[in-house]
């Protein structure tokens, strides 16, 4: 027997880990290709025509059923073809359409992949395959769900083979305590560990590939307080001063033993996503979440100055409306964190949320991701509003590059996160921001909201511009200083700051004044300096 097997990643930089999985623990011969979902489809099935196998798999997620689905309805019938991934685990019938599916694993495939192998060369009764939907004919069965022996699973990391330009994924355990009903880790009903040595050795390796990102799978990485300890611990003492580590987290539970050791990891090591979702206490408990969001607050002001933070909010959520949703992202955007993702509830079939959506009035998008159009709480406008506001807050707050004015607009003027955003994107009458150059964006900051902020907020916003690169940009305003102001301030700057010279200033440098401060951006050598007369 010899098994092709396809992965389509999203995108290059994200390797296909659940046909590794299959690869790494097989017993029988297997080939794999990968591609991405920008890959042409015909490319695709010409690598496939020209192989020579006795069963073709697919791994299908979110982010390729389409293309998948592409595939199968140009691939001949009598291919015999398997398909994996969380995206035909729980929605069988949406792909036995497709003549040439006979099987389909749901879940965990390290060990049921074997078993089809030996299913398919004699060795065993189909119906004794764990995991597994099969076709009978024009119907389809499934034979029993069994989880494997996560002691026995094997990974080997060296097939991410490009580890300049690629994610590493690790996992330290599988299945999530929670039951949040929009998520498929919700039907995991326990956490299973992988061994500590392995996940150390795994992490030992990458190090020494010098791979850019790490990131775990495990879906409460911090549940388990003391390992998360040990886990930390041994990045610490094994800091390369280049990779960084990506876990996601419960925000409300950290034990003071935990924040302590935090507290001493160099910030830029590690990375945290938490999800908050809401901050809405009937929204969180209509998804089946506890959330203590005092104690988010409280534990994230004790580790921000060490971890690089990353927030998620759910729009779209049951019971909750448009201003409570305003309410849930202003309060957490008072965060003060690196990164919030505005994101949007998708159905994902077999969650309690894709069962009960007729009793919350909701209309989902029919095709991937499966985005909420509306519901009883939120029509489709205000969904379209949430998605304008989430395209300013990453342009404007998640690239970082604008850390002075936004300081400015939202702690010394106080004024509303979300409305200053929603500000900002009716300024572009309908036009898109990724569509402008940096330039641009910077002046639509200004002028979108020069009313509010006057003078020091442009003087903020220049300060922004001329220290994000290391060369000196194109200046878009008029200056308000002449030049027998410059070279006076020049000399003053000279006086107190002696490694600077005139040639320095006048061929490398940018200054800039408000009321009685100068502010002086320097390229040569890189430097920026301040000066109150």
């Amino acid at each position: 027997m010899k098994t092709l097997l396809i992965g389509i990643n999203s995108k290059y930089i994200h390797p296909a880990m659940g046909i590794y999985q299959i690869f790494a623990n097989s017993k029988y011969p297997i080939s794999f290709y990968e591609f991405t979902i920008k890959d042409q489809t015909g490319h695709i099935i010409d690598t496939i025509n020209n192989e020579e196998f006795d069963l073709l798999g697919f791994s299908v997620y979110i982010w390729n059923t389409e293309k998948i689905e592409e595939i199968l309805a140009i691939l001949p019938c009598e291919y015999r073809i398997v398909l994996g991934g969380p995206e035909v685990s729980y929605r069988p019938n949406d792909f036995f359409k497709y003549k040439n599916i006979k099987y389909i694993i749901k879940g965990e495939g390290e060990e049921a992949f074997n078993q089809l192998i030996e299913h398919l060369d004699n060795k065993r009764k189909i119906d004794s395959v764990a995991n597994l939907y099969y076709r009978n004919d024009d119907n389809f069965h499934f034979s029993f769900y069994k989880k494997p022996n996560i002691n026995l699973i094997k990974h080997n990391l060296s097939l991410i083979n490009d580890f300049k330009n690629r994610y590493a994924y690790l996992e330290s355990s599988r299945g999530c305590c929670f039951r949040c009903s929009y998520c498929l880790a919700s039907l995991e009903r326990t956490i299973r560990y992988f061994p500590l040595d392995k996940v150390k050795s795994q992490i030992k390796y990458l190090l020494m590939q010098k791979v850019k990102t790490i990131k775990f799978l495990d879906r409460s990485f911090n549940i388990n307080q003391e390992r998360m300890r040990e886990i930390l611990h041994f990045i610490i003492e094994n800091d390369n001063n280049y990779s960084v580590y990506q876990f996601e987290i419960v925000g409300d539970f950290l034990e003071d033993e935990t924040i302590a050791l935090i507290k001493t990891i160099r910030r830029g090591l590690v990375r945290f996503e938490i999800g908050i979702q809401s901050t809405n206490p009937l929204v969180m408990k209509t998804i089946n979440r506890t959330q203590n969001f005092d104690l988010i607050k409280k534990n994230i002001n004790q580790i921000k100055n060490n971890i690089i933070i990353h927030v998620d909010l759910i729009a779209g959520l049951p019971n909750e409306n448009y201003s409570s949703f305003i309410q849930s992202f202003n309060e957490v955007y008072q965060l003060d964190v690196d990164e919030i993702q505005l994101g949007f509830l998708k159905e994902l079939k077999g969650t309690l949320i894709s069962t009960a959506k007729h009793e919350h009035g909701y209309c989902f998008n029919m095709q991937p991701p499966y985005q909420v159009i509306k519901n009883n709480y939120l029509n489709e406008k205000e969904l379209t509003e949430f998605s304008e506001v989430e395209a300013i807050v990453n342009k404007y707050h998640n690239t970082g590059n604008f850390k002075r004015a936004l300081h400015f607009l939202f702690k010394e003027k106080k004024m509303n996160p979300y409305f200053t955003f929603l500000k900002i994107s009716r300024f572009l009458k309908g036009g898109k921001i990724n569509s402008f150059q940096h330039w641009q964006v910077t002046q639509i900051l200004y002028f979108s909201l020069k009313e509010e902020g006057g003078e020091k907020l442009l003087y903020l916003i220049k300060q922004d511009y001329l220290l994000k690169d290391k060369i000196k940009p194109k200046i878009w305003w008029k200056s308000n200083i002449d030049k027998k102001e410059k070279a006076d301030i020049f000399h003053r700057f000279i006086l107190h700051y002696p490694e600077l010279n005139l040639n320095i200033l006048y061929r490398y440098s940018q200054l800039e004044r408000y009321q009685n401060q100068y502010f002086l951006a320097v390229y040569h050598p890189l430097g920026q300096y301040y000066l109150n007369i």
